[in-house]
């Protein structure tokens, strides 16, 4: 019988969990939401010319029939994460505040998902990216993760920060290896065809110190990336939001706010 062949596996730490409506994103969900609904009350009444009764009531989404406000809710839930806006979760809210709150849990929950996967730190490098510039970035990332797996979120964007700067790097470098591969062969033609070489234009020239100096950059910037990574799990946990004095721990617990109170203030 032959050898049986271990499969070697990345370790990574256990993903946080999953994001909760807490009393902290109450006040400020509401307080988006009342803009939303003064901002589209107002629409409703300045530009369409309605009622103030009609246009409350087309702003707060309580003028549509029970199917409509069923369709509604079920095209809010399927919309991609990107595309549901604060007068989304108004006209939720108005109708059932705990499907306002499922909503925007769902949008943090993409939102981590899309941090976490590494989309949202290689959308930085691109402009007008295809799938094959983000596969490139995603590969750089995995590699580093695979090397140096990160053990807090801190670590974990420090990370990122660096695959973004080595991505980044190498772009400038293919950049002015573009053009000064062109401009040589530009000279070499014009040698062998008239038998004397021309000064380089200074506007390429400039063009190619610019693109060497952006990946001096770029690579110092990955450097001291690393630097600040291998600092940190040196000194240890870094804590945030929290205060701590002697053996004891102090938190702060968050105030309860109603969200309908919040929304009924902003309207007056």
């Amino acid at each position: 019988m032959g050898k049986s062949r271990k499969t070697s596996v990345m370790q990574t730490p256990p993903r946080d969990a999953p994001p909760s409506l807490t009393e902290d994103d109450i006040g400020s969900l509401a307080r988006e939401m009342a803009t939303a609904y003064k901002q589209m009350a107002a629409f409703y009444r300045d530009r369409l010319e309605l009622l103030g009764p009609v246009a409350d009531a087309r702003a707060r989404g309580t003028d549509y029939s029970e199917d409509e406000q069923a369709a509604d809710r079920q095209r809010i839930f399927e919309r991609p994460a990107d595309q549901v806006s604060w007068f989304d979760l108004t006209r939720l809210a108005e109708r059932n505040p705990d499907d306002a709150g499922a909503a925007w849990v769902r949008v943090r929950t993409e939102a981590r998902h899309e941090f976490a996967s590494g989309h949202r730190t290689a959308q930085a490098l691109e402009w007008n990216g295809g799938p094959w510039q983000r596969a490139r970035f995603l590969a750089i990332r995995d590699s580093f993760r695979e090397s140096t797996p990160p053990q807090s979120g801190i670590e974990s964007a420090l990370v990122d920060t660096a695959a973004e700067a080595f991505g980044d790097y190498l772009e400038w470098n293919e950049h002015a290896h573009m053009l000064g591969s062109t401009e040589v062969q530009s000279q070499r033609q014009r040698v062998e065809r008239d038998g004397e070489w021309s000064p380089m234009r200074l506007s390429y020239a400039e063009a190619i110190e610019q693109a060497v100096k952006m990946a001096e950059r770029a690579h110092k910037r990955f450097l001291r990336t690393i630097a600040a990574l291998g600092e940190k799990r040196r000194t240890g946990p870094v804590y945030v939001g929290q205060v701590n004095i002697a053996p004891q721990q102090v938190n702060i617990a968050p105030q309860q706010v109603n969200i309908a109170r919040l929304m009924s203030e902003d309207e007056r």
